[in-house]
């Protein structure tokens, strides 16, 4: 009966200690209780071939990338903590295998290599007013523009 209840603690506490992490974002070392903005970036590709991405928010609407920017510009309210989930729908092909990231380097948002229709979620907090560039580091022609105000 007591190996049972140890097992029930051991159980709960490092339950407790995953959740508590689950709460601490990317960029900072503290857990942030906000409701997160939601937004959904998805790889794809243009007409002409070139591979971007695409986005959906929980506030709607689409927007267009900003010259030179091959992908749409993210608009963000400063201290928001904001949860990005990531998916590449980009097909592999006989000649190449779909490998995409995501990364915005100034909130240590960087996602693993993902392969076809493989995902990942990350959250940061929209901590310091600016624009900053996101990018695939596998292809460079796919970026675009955060915009945190």
């Amino acid at each position: 009966m007591k190996l049972i209840g140890i097992v029930i603690l051991v159980v709960i506490i490092t339950g407790g200690y995953y959740a508590y992490q689950s709460l601490i974002p990317v960029n900072v070392d503290y857990p942030v209780f906000l409701v997160p903005e939601n937004i959904l970036i998805k790889t794809g590709q243009s007409d002409d071939g070139h591979y971007l991405f695409s986005h959906q928010s929980s506030r709607g609407g689409k927007q267009a990338p900003r010259p030179g920017m091959t992908s749409p510009t993210l608009n963000i309210a400063k201290g928001n903590l904001v949860s990005l989930h990531i998916i590449n729908e980009i097909k592999n092909t006989p000649d190449e295998k779909s490998i995409h990231n995501f990364n915005i380097d100034e909130f240590n948002v960087h996602s693993k290599d993902l392969g076809y229709f493989e995902s990942q979620s990350i959250n940061f907090l929209a901590d310091k007013s600016g624009e900053y560039a996101y990018h695939c580091t596998i292809h460079p022609e796919m970026k675009g523009l955060l915009i945190i105000q």
